[in-house]
């Protein structure tokens, strides 16, 4: 019959619309966005890496350029030579492990929820180790700070290190029982008398052990040493107006009531160069590591295989 005909047509004809449209959605997955030594980079194989590394969200430049690099990686890698002990990758895997305090199967099933196998996350850290030995190979043995490096930033932040003035000081200090005016002033006269003790030459330490009910009464009061800005108020004024061995007049704070010494006074400078050397070498590898690091990822690494991106 003629309908039969025509409904055969039909079909054959969305048939083939199908095909041709499963077949042009096919061709936009597979779709080649870049090459890498000859080798396609495809829109797929992106979609893929980005659900993998949780790039989701990001802009598709910047995700195939996570990819190209990790890429190019490998290919390093390969290159060289470069591959994980077994020993390491169990080593690693321990350390996760203890610092998230989970024993093995605990570890599995954690990763299962995440989707991913024990196999597939060895590979990974496989692959991380890997990365991390090629960069120490390629960056971190190059980066140098010299002597001369040291003292020349040392000489050029000056003002990093200053010092203000600061005072090593004790304390003798006495509770005052409750709020009362009359138990305030029997504690000041207190205080007064083992001030004329240590006027008239007793040991301000000694004395301290034995009538300090403060911190560090054991170790005859020392409280150590401070700048502007480090003590309570009322204290910080009473013991940068002594002189080096002056005991202060009683001073009254919440705590209580204070007799201050001050051991010495510390005049304002800087900070030595033997002080601060670890520290600005440290700052310098950091600097130094980052800045090669970028180079070798953006310009050397790059340099040595032949990329293109694809519109």
């Amino acid at each position: 019959m003629w309908w039969r005909r025509g409904l055969r047509s039909a079909v054959g004809l969305l048939a083939i619309g199908v095909v041709v449209s499963t077949a042009a959605r096919a061709e936009i997955a597979n779709r080649i966005v870049a090459t890498i030594d000859g080798e396609p980079v495809t829109a797929h194989e992106l979609r893929r890496y980005g659900r993998e590394h949780g790039l989701d969200t990001a802009p598709d430049s910047d995700v195939l350029d996570a990819l190209i690099t990790d890429k190019l990686l490998e290919k390093e890698i390969k290159a060289q030579g470069i591959s994980a002990r077994d020993e390491e990758i169990d080593r690693y895997i321990q350390e996760i492990r203890t610092r998230n305090g989970m024993d093995e199967a605990r570890f599995k099933a954690a990763l299962e929820t995440q989707g991913m196998s024990f196999e597939t996350y060895r590979g990974r850290v496989k692959a991380e180790i890997e990365k991390a030995q090629l960069v120490h190979r390629e960056v971190r043995q190059r980066v140098n700070v010299s002597p001369e490096d040291i003292r020349r930033y040392y000489e050029a932040h000056q003002d990093e290190y200053a010092i203000e003035e600061r005072v090593r000081v004790r304390d003798i200090l006495f509770r005052v029982d409750g709020g009362e005016s009359a138990e305030l002033q029997r504690t000041v006269a207190k205080a007064a008398e083992v001030r004329r003790l240590a006027m008239d030459g007793r040991d301000f330490a000694a004395l301290a052990k034995q009538f300090s009910e403060g911190p560090g009464a054991d170790k005859g009061g020392e409280l150590g040493v401070f700048g502007r800005g480090e003590m309570e108020r009322t204290l910080e004024e009473a013991a940068f107006a002594l002189r080096a061995g002056q005991v202060s007049e009683p001073v009254q704070t919440d705590a209580g009531v204070h007799l201050l010494r001050v051991d010495e006074r510390i005049a304002a400078g800087h900070r030595r160069l033997e002080e601060v050397k670890d520290d600005i070498r440290e700052r310098l590898y950091n600097e130094q590591l980052e800045q090669r690091f970028q180079n070798w990822m953006s310009r050397d690494l790059r340099e040595r295989h032949h990329v293109e991106v694809l519109d």
